[in-house]
């Protein structure tokens, strides 16, 4: 007798959202070039210095945030690897019962 798995993996959504979290990591890692940029757009030094307190702030929060995100990647990667895997080898074990 024949059972069907109710289990189904979307492989295409694991490797979009594993690709999706790479693109917006490296976004996040490309911002630290721009408190240079804007710091010359601020004339105020009053300005300048809540910016740059803002900005040191935001810096300390992206860089957990990128790691955070390679994390989850990295997660999405093994999900997928591992289902994979399992898929290859039940395909296997089937197709040495049928011989």
């Amino acid at each position: 007798m024949s059972r069907k798995s109710d289990l189904q993996v979307d492989y295409d959504l694991l490797s979009t959202s594993a690709k999706q979290l790479a693109q917006i990591r490296r976004e996040f890692q490309g911002l630290e070039q721009w408190k240079q940029d804007i710091r010359s757009l601020l004339g105020d030094s009053g300005v300048q210095s809540a910016m740059d307190e803002f900005v040191d702030n935001w810096d300390k929060n992206r860089k957990r945030l990128v790691k955070e995100i390679e994390e989850v990647g990295n997660m999405v990667k093994t999900t997928s690897d591992a289902f994979k895997g399992l898929d290859d080898d039940l395909a296997n074990a089937t197709k040495g019962r049928k011989k």
